[in-house]
């Protein structure tokens, strides 16, 4: 069987390391040892053949395929972990890929046994005639920073609610599955690494489309852009159960809907402040005034900062156990 080793975008990196609710950091797992499993369709349990198994190395900053595999007749499948690793904070996950979704099993860090077999479930993909826009937001996180132009600088993880149990595409190919309503005035929007495939993922009319297959556990939408002005208004059309916006390089001057954080999680420095909102219906009202001050160069750093540790934070306490492709 044809062993490869590729990296992967940081889009990979933080599906995987969201996978398990896991803490980056801990200590490495035993290495050298290998992982023997098996695919089984989710609805019956039955084996999956021929399907292609990645083993995914996951640091928190950085992530690669180092193994593969295809099952066989019995949906079975062979990995290893090298021998030779022996960085701190390392941990390992196998996806197996259905119909362009790929589908985790357990992720293996110090002091978890690998299971054998080592199983990973995957779903037989529907097509539906409509998108699902009623399926909920389960968290949304903008990282907002002024810049010397007027203009405020905005980057977005949002996080959205699957179907149990079914994979969903449209039936009609490059319609949206799912979409949502930016803020009035969103100039130079640009999808980003972090979910869905950037070219998966398209703004129309104000809209960003999701024009992918929504795994049963939900996927992710990482995109930014930039607004005229000190005032942005978020649209909120879908249930939202956690909103959260990092302010960076700059004061608040009123708050819509929106209540002050904590921000010891993030990088020190940099003026970033947290606003929160919970359980949030359609319709509600979030949004902000800055103080609006040129944000000098300095600082610049920092803006790249938060903004990393925002897609980390929000990927290690995700609840999205799979990743779609275009």
């Amino acid at each position: 069987m044809r062993r490869r080793r590729r990296r992967l975008p940081w889009r990979a990196v933080l599906v995987g390391a969201q996978l398990a609710g896991l803490t980056i950091g801990e200590p490495s797992i035993v290495r050298g040892q290998g992982i023997e499993g098996i695919v089984l369709a989710a609805t019956d349990s039955s084996a999956v053949p021929a399907a292609k198994v990645f083993l995914h190395r996951i640091t928190a900053i950085a992530g690669e395929v180092v193994d593969s595999a295809r099952t066989d007749d019995e949906g079975r499948f062979s990995l290893t972990i090298a021998a030779s690793d022996s960085a701190p904070g390392i941990v390992y996950a196998a996806a197996a890929v259905q119909e362009g979704v790929s589908y985790f099993g357990p992720v293996l860090h110090a002091g978890v046994e690998t299971p054998s077999p080592y199983r990973i479930y995957v779903y037989r993909t529907e097509s539906v005639a409509e998108p699902v826009d009623g399926n909920a937001v389960l968290y949304r996180h903008a990282v907002i920073s002024p810049t010397a132009h007027g203009l405020l600088q905005v980057a977005e993880v949002v996080d959205v609610a699957g179907v149990p149990g079914r994979a969903l595409r449209r039936e009609e190919p490059g319609e949206p599955i799912w979409s949502m309503k930016l803020p009035a005035g969103v100039q130079s929007w640009s999808p980003l690494e972090g979910g869905l495939a950037p070219e998966a993922l398209s703004l129309v009319n104000g809209r960003v489309e999701a024009k992918a297959t929504l795994p049963p556990n939900g996927m992710r939408l990482s995109f930014s852009y930039f607004t005229e002005g000190a005032k942005i208004e978020f649209p909120v059309e879908h249930e939202t159960e956690r909103f959260e916006v990092i302010l960076v390089g700059a004061e608040e001057e009123r708050l819509s809907g929106l209540t002050p954080g904590e921000i010891s999680d993030l990088p020190p420095g940099g003026n970033a402040k947290r606003f929160t909102a919970s359980d949030l219906q359609p319709d509600s009202r979030v949004g902000l005034t800055v103080r609006s001050e040129p944000l000098p160069r300095g600082p610049v750093l920092i803006w790249t900062l938060v903004g990393s540790a925002l897609l980390v934070a929000a990927a290690v306490s995700a609840r999205i156990a799979s990743r779609s492709e275009a």
